[in-house]
């Protein structure tokens, strides 16, 4: 019999399962929750088939990840502009499609 190969863990699960190494870099819990409500905003609209909504949830996403501090809300830490600037990688790949998909049968 053959022996199982052992699968190793990838770069990206190495990350996630890396303990933070910088304790400035953990988020507060008032933190936590403004980034799960830009998930959540994202997801919504993803559900419900809205462009506009989409676009909208990952302009916001942008500004509180890389524009100026304080002007999207309050003050962000460096953990927080962090932890956006990871949510708006993995927000890069939400697309709609132009057209319904009934509209392109004929």
């Amino acid at each position: 019999m053959k022996a199982c190969a052992t699968r190793l863990p990838s770069a990206w699960e190495q990350h996630l399962a890396a303990p933070v190494a910088d304790p400035a870099r953990t988020l507060s819990g008032a933190e936590a929750l403004r980034v799960q409500r830009y998930r959540d905003q994202l997801l919504a609209a993803l559900q419900a088939r809205d462009r506009a909504a989409l676009q909208c949830a990952k302009q916001a996403v942008l500004r509180a990840a890389y524009g100026p501090q304080g002007t999207s809300g309050p003050p962000a830490s460096a953990a927080l502009r962090a932890a956006l600037r990871d949510l708006s990688w993995h927000m890069a790949i939400l697309l709609l499609p132009r057209h319904p998909a009934g509209l392109l049968a004929h």
